[in-house]
């Protein structure tokens, strides 16, 4: 094999690499934006993130399933908020 010959396959394989480092980092970012919403779930203490996690895993994909679960997770409170009248400035329910 010339020199030339050699050089272009060691570029090619340079190539080859980077562009299956691109893939693999683009495939991370991808299954992390899947999961999110169940990462938000946990962060937010929620006592079924685990559900939200499968949810997203088995019905995430479709887009439609994914939004869903991003908004039920943004728009419940993981804990209820206390009333704020006079009952509760005097400590009485």
């Amino acid at each position: 094999m010339n020199r030339v010959a050699r050089i272009g396959i060691v570029l090619l394989a340079a190539g080859v690499l980077c562009v299956l480092r691109i893939a693999l980092v683009s495939l991370g970012v991808l299954v992390y934006l899947l999961l999110l919403p169940g990462v938000i779930a946990m962060k937010r203490d929620y006592p079924h993130a685990d559900r939200v996690f499968l949810w997203c895993a088995l019905l995430g994909w479709t887009g439609a399933a994914w939004i869903a679960a991003l908004v039920f997770v943004l728009t419940r409170r993981s804990t209820p908020v206390r009333e704020c009248g006079p009952s509760a400035l005097h400590g009485h329910r």
